[in-house]
């Protein structure tokens, strides 16, 4: 047991120093906390943030409504970045606007059809939404005045509506309210378990094969059993993805929380449903032991380092097979086809979690697959572990079929 904790722990501890994992990771961990903050970021590289949104940028107010300027009045109440110039004409603010790079707001129609047309250098979103959201404001509070409207009035005009639909579905369907809201979260999902799956599989198979075709495996086998290191490397490079998830998460709620509390609440109670993430988490475990112990064995098989992206080419077809059948599953997700397909260890972690993200999958046929992917995992590893005992000590030309009789038939011996 102590040689499993040792190749375990010197698996896990070269894994996290290699440089390659340190600027991975922190590349995905900004990406990710950018992608949360790109409208910041643009009104900060377009110079619109602090400037247009107030401070020393001016607006004239145009006001040719029906409301004879109360409308423009009321917008100075509101933000001293405006300036009522109703008196004024369109040619005369044109004129100000060329010489001191101001902007002309210029209001028309009526309470029941206002219209607002903002001119001048480039505004940027920011300036754009604000002065959208403080004009609609001013309507109504101008409109409320002349009618007498009280202040509760008043907001229980402006309250917003509580939109949803209710919709009856037919047998085996789902509704489309249910149906929309997952279907990003299982997109990302589906995504990532891919991704990891492929990732550190591939990461498992190179490691074996260097330690082979640099002899050091002759010199580990000596000493350490060879299903042991075998478990030790699988476990520890798992470990490595799991620290690598975790730090990747908290990028996530670091990007939600600097993007604002809005955005933040939006993320974590209406986006992730915590049941999906706990089923992510299982077809990521399972998964990963499928096509871990397909890995190893095939590492194991191969003399060279290079030998290793040519190996373990069928197992990433199947991985990419799986997660293309599960784009096409996010939009037909109760097809018979992807029913019976899910039953396939693997493409079970991909397709069973996306059934269960859109659509109405029965509890027992769930646990019935979950098993099923259970039992081929163990299988899988258990034939990879004597593949493995005899495929390390093995050096040669690659033959997938040819190299499985042989590494068994050492394994034997060995036994």
């Amino acid at each position: 047991m102590s040689n499993f904790w040792t190749t375990f722990s010197h698996t896990v501890v070269k894994r996290i120093k290699s440089r390659s994992f340190a600027i991975s990771t922190a590349i995905m961990a900004v990406l990710i906390i950018g992608i949360f903050n790109i409208p910041t970021l643009i009104d900060t590289f377009s110079g619109d943030d602090s400037e247009d949104a107030g401070g020393d940028r001016i607006i004239y107010v145009l006001d040719e409504t029906e409301f004879n300027g109360a409308l423009a009045e009321e917008l100075e109440q509101i933000n001293p970045i405006y300036e009522n110039r109703s008196g004024d004409t369109i040619e005369t603010l044109q004129e100000i606007e060329e010489e001191s790079s101001t902007y002309i707001l210029q209001l028309s129609g009526s309470a029941a059809s206002a219209e607002a047309v903002l001119s001048g250098e480039d505004p940027g979103m920011a300036l754009t939404s604000q002065v959208q959201e403080e004009v609609e404001a001013a309507k109504m509070s101008t409109a409320a005045g002349q009618l007498g409207l009280s202040d509760q009035e008043v907001n229980e005009l402006a309250a917003p509506v509580t939109f949803s639909t209710e919709i009856t579905a037919e047998a085996g369907a789902e509704p489309e309210e249910a149906f929309s809201s997952s279907y990003w979260m299982v997109y990302g999902l589906v995504f990532a378990i891919y991704l990891i799956v492929i990732t550190f599989g591939s990461m498992i198979a190179t490691e074996v094969a260097t330690e082979k075709s640099s002899r050091v495996m002759e010199l580990i086998v000596s000493s350490i059993s060879p299903v042991t290191q075998m478990f030790g490397k699988l476990l520890g490079i798992g470990a490595a993805g799991a620290l690598n998830l975790l730090i990747l998460v908290a990028a996530v709620a670091v990007g939600a929380f600097m993007s604002g509390e809005e955005v933040f609440n939006f993320i974590f109670t209406e986006v992730i449903e915590v049941s999906l993430i706990l089923y992510a988490l299982l077809f990521i475990f399972l998964g990963y032991f499928v096509y871990g112990g397909m890995a190893a064995m095939v590492g194991a098989l191969v003399s060279r380092a290079e030998e290793v992206n040519q190996a373990i080419q069928p197992l990433i077809f199947l991985a990419m097979i799986a997660f293309f059948l599960s784009i096409v599953a996010l939009n037909a997700p109760e097809l018979t086809v992807f029913r019976v397909l899910s039953y396939i260890p693997f493409f079970t972690p991909q397709l069973l979690f996306l059934r269960i993200g859109m659509g109405t999958v029965p509890v027992w046929e769930i646990w019935v697959i979950i098993s099923i992917l259970i039992v081929s995992a163990v299988l899988i590893n258990l034939l990879a572990a004597r593949v493995y005992k005899g495929g390390v000590l093995m050096y040669g030309k690659f033959s997938f079929k040819n190299g499985i009789k042989q590494a068994l038939r050492l394994s034997k011996k060995e036994a």
